[in-house]
């Protein structure tokens, strides 16, 4: 894969499999000169992992602030009410979005055999311009200038900016697909292709980028009715998860797991139905966030209908991922990357089970408003798509830099941190908002119920800092793979295990 010799290829079942994987934490690739650049690929995968960093940060003061709500009074920037959308619209449009491109740019030119994207400088031109705006968005949040919309709150200048980035991400897909010499698609760059289209749609209807201001009568970014701004609202955010944060996850999982198993995809069929599946059934869930609200009965019966129907695609996914592992579980242990990814997958169907439960009326009236939403988002955005993008960025590091990671000591405590904070997260929020939700049931107060919530938001704050450290390892273990020369250190550590292995000498 990957060359350009004037003719145009077949796409072999055992495509995925050209680059040959390594057992241990990266997957690096032989030593020699890549024919991919990768630019636009390192800049947007590097940007990722410092604002990972950042938005984990903005969580630990939030989860702080349960604990000790006046820990940070004497700071405006760092009210609760600022930090909380500058932490949420960080998670999916700074760490996940920049991962996501990231990875998009390494894949995509060795799916359609071409030496890089149409553009790599486009592609550079566009991370930095992503970083900076993003940037100015969250200062503005954190001063105070939001549109007061949830995952909507970026300034209407801020919002332009944004999707003539993303447009132009789009214009360097598209065109790279239209120079592939590998003329089958594989399902990935389905993916790829229909995924950007799908949020700059999302993106540029649901901030409701026609009203810049109050000319409208309403405010910037809504409709001037309240319940149809509050329906338009939960189709834009859920769908951010449906039509960009999910399909994308698909699409990584459908490449990392037959490269780095070296078997072929299980079904082509079962990934085409997984791709038409989340097309026809995810734009219709996000109203099962407002089943409890006077919105029409006919919406909510789509919500829960499409909740359910949603599982199709699922399934297919899951029975195809599992088919691809079939005889490959050994890798599960000794390559770190699969080990991420397959973690991931086991949180995705999780999240999806959980959500069609949501839908069903009464089990949404326990959870609604509770600490169990808190952790339903929280599987998705941190177990499925974040741990994920961890072993992603694992894998192409050490691909893109021919060299194998740092340390595998540093990446299995960055996994174990990862994978026990956000399970422990999870279970204490679970708990908190079953205990929330039957409390209400019986009629008990909020002002009652609060105290008793005060020992999970505590373990809420431990678990977080984990997450937190798992980030910051990552950032130490990317850092010296590529700053130092982590080849000639692998080697030195072989030769010192081989001499700790041998047998001592024998006398004469």
């Amino acid at each position: 894969m990957g060359e350009t010799a004037g003719r145009d290829r077949t796409f072999e079942p055992t495509a995925l499999t050209a680059e040959a994987p390594a057992p241990l934490t990266g997957g690096a690739r032989a030593m020699g000169a890549s024919p991919f650049p990768d630019t636009a690929a390192k800049h947007w995968i590097l940007s990722s992992i410092i604002w990972l960093t950042v938005v984990d940060l903005f969580g630990l003061v939030l989860a702080t602030e349960f604990v000790t709500p006046e820990a940070f009074s004497h700071f405006s920037w760092l009210s609760f009410s600022r930090v909380r959308p500058s932490h949420v619209n960080g998670v999916i449009l700074a760490w996940l979005t920049m991962m996501y491109f990231g990875a998009l740019f390494y894949m995509l030119p060795r799916l359609v055999g071409t030496r890089g994207m149409w553009s790599e400088r486009l592609g550079v031109i566009c991370a930095w311009a992503w970083n900076v705006m993003y940037l100015l968005g969250i200062i503005g949040l954190l001063t105070g200038h939001s549109q007061g919309r949830e995952y909507g709150e970026f300034i209407w200048p801020i919002d332009i900016a944004l999707l003539v980035i993303w447009s132009a991400n789009i214009v360097n897909i598209l065109a790279t697909v239209a120079i592939r010499t590998i003329r089958p698609i594989y399902v990935s760059v389905w993916f790829f292709i229909a995924s950007p289209l799908w949020l700059a749609v999302d993106y540029a209807i649901g901030n409701v980028i026609w009203r810049p201001g109050h000319v409208w009568g309403a405010p910037s970014g809504a409709l001037g009715n309240s319940l149809s701004d509050a329906m338009l609202n939960w189709w834009y955010a859920h769908n951010l998860f449906g039509l960009w944060l999910t399909p994308m996850l698909l699409a990584l999982t459908y490449y990392i797991v037959p490269r780095v198993t070296n078997t072929p995809l299980y079904s082509y069929t079962l990934s085409l139905i997984s791709f038409w599946g989340m097309a026809f059934f995810y734009t219709g869930v996000g109203d099962h966030h407002i089943l409890q609200s006077p919105t029409p009965a006919w919406l909510k019966t789509i919500a829960e209908v499409s909740s359910w129907m949603l599982l199709v695609p699922v399934f297919a996914f899951t029975i195809n991922i599992l088919g691809t592992m079939k005889g490959n579980w050994d890798r599960f242990f000794t390559n770190l990357p699969l080990r991420f990814t397959m973690t991931a997958f086991f949180f995705y169907f999780l999240v999806n089970i959980q959500g069609a439960f949501e839908a069903i009326q009464p089990f949404n009236k326990l959870t609604h408003f509770t600490n169990f939403v808190v952790a339903h988002a929280h599987l998705a955005l941190l177990g499925a798509f974040t741990i994920l993008g961890m072993g992603v960025i694992d894998y192409i590091v050490a691909q893109v830099y021919a060299k194998p990671l740092y340390s595998r000591s540093l990446s299995e405590w960055q996994y174990w941190l990862v994978t026990v904070g956000f399970t422990g997260f999870f279970s204490v929020l679970t708990l908190a908002g079953f205990q929330q939700g039957f409390s209400w049931q019986e009629g008990i107060p909020e002002v009652n119920v609060l105290p008793q919530l005060h020992a999970y938001y505590i373990a809420r704050g431990i678990f977080g800092a984990m997450i937190v450290l798992s980030g910051i390892v990552q950032i130490v273990n990317i850092g010296m793979t590529i700053f130092t020369n982590t080849a000639e250190r692998r080697r030195i550590e072989t030769l010192r295990v081989a001499e700790a292995m041998a047998p001592p000498p024998v006398a004469g």
